[in-house]
């Protein structure tokens, strides 16, 4: 673990400009070998997180594993292994706390033919699974039924609605993968607690890697990654997930994917990876429910990537006001379809606890 000290600068991308003040923070690396984290916090305050691991970026030997904290993410257990399918990539990139404390995961499983990675027999499941114990035991896998798409692959927070239902988002689409027949977000419900799945909506063509979190008056906000430009773009529905506004942009291109965490003092924090120099983690807050968000007062939690392989950050809030970031990083040499295992190497997920500057108090 070492201290990081943010220095005051001001940074410059395309025609934006923000400022970056004194936000000093704790770095931890949770594992070597590690990509696509979740986070989540028990009602004890113990932490989980989830990564992939067993492959690089792509690898038919990924797996779903997960680590523990006891210590508000100063240290973390060994990962072990929550969801392996013989023959796949998989990894746990959805997942959320039910208002009984059990834990809740979605996992991508995909698989091709062959060894090295070809659109060739390329198909993508999700499977939903959920903790009654912290996640020390798991209930059987349930597939979820994404029909009409074809491939789907979960992403960001599963949301509790008052009604006990479940929201699941993700995105997917129709099989041969072409640019007539474009990937959409979109969300899809359950009603019996995870056993079943179905009402799949979609959300908007051209979007993929999504998260959702509640407003005050119950509509929720869903911020999705643009598959031209890379960029996130915020839509709202104020009908429990049936049907959304139209997509508004929120960030510039190549930032992204998105984490939305409602602080205890009723702001939302927007955390998202910066591809552009400097390479690492961002973070920015709204104070009106995702109506504006505050650009020029954005914090900058990590830009210690040297390359662009980085990001996938996920907030929690501990009960002392703390905020925990995870997010994975690849240092130096990589492979950019993650074939010949260099990337799991040099790839970390860390960990960075760090408190709110006092600019953004009430």
């Amino acid at each position: 673990m070492r201290i990081l000290g943010f220095v005051f600068a001001i940074a410059v991308f395309g025609q934006e400009a923000f400022q970056v003040g004194s936000l000093p923070a704790e770095r931890v690396v949770v594992y070597q070998g590690g990509y696509f984290p979740r986070l989540g916090a028990l009602p004890s305050g113990e932490l989980l997180a989830f990564f992939k691991t067993g492959a690089a970026h792509i690898g038919k030997g990924g797996r779903a594993s997960m680590s523990r904290s006891a210590d508000g993410g100063r240290t973390w257990s060994e990962p072990v292994t929550v969801f392996d399918r013989p023959n796949a990539d998989d990894g746990i990139v959805a997942s959320g706390i039910a208002r009984d404390g059990s834990v809740m995961v979605a996992a991508v499983s995909y698989t091709w033919n062959g060894d090295r990675y070809t659109t060739e027999g390329w198909i993508a499941r999700t499977w939903f699974q959920r903790s009654r114990d912290g996640g020390r035991t798991w209930s059987e896998p349930v597939e979820v039924n994404v029909k009409p798409l074809d491939w789907a692959y979960p992403f960001g927070h599963i949301l509790e609605e008052p009604d006990g239902s479940l929201l699941l988002s993700g995105y997917g689409g129709p099989l041969p993968i072409t640019p007539e027949r474009p990937q959409a977000s979109f969300v899809v419900r359950s009603r019996d607690g995870g056993k079943t799945w179905g009402d799949l909506v979609r959300i908007a063509p051209g979007h993929n890697e999504i998260t959702m979190a509640k407003r005050r008056d119950g509509s929720i906000l869903a911020m999705m990654r643009t598959v031209d430009g890379a960029r996130l773009n915020a839509s709202i529905s104020g009908d429990g997930g049936r049907t959304w506004s139209a997509p508004a942009q929120v960030t510039q291109d190549r930032e992204h994917p998105a984490d939305l965490l409602r602080l205890a003092n009723g702001d939302l924090l927007l955390t998202f990876g910066q591809r552009n120099k400097p390479f690492g983690v961002q973070a920015m807050r709204s104070r009106d429910d995702g109506a504006t968000w505050e650009r020029d007062s954005r914090v900058v939690l990590a830009f210690d990537g040297d390359h662009s392989d980085l990001g996938y950050p996920v907030t929690i809030e501990r009960r002392d006001g703390r905020l925990v970031t995870v997010y994975y990083i690849v240092y130096g040499e990589r492979d950019s379809e993650g074939l010949k295992g260099i990337a799991s190497k040099n790839a970390f997920t860390k960990a960075i606890i760090w408190t709110p500057p006092r600019s953004w108090k009430h």
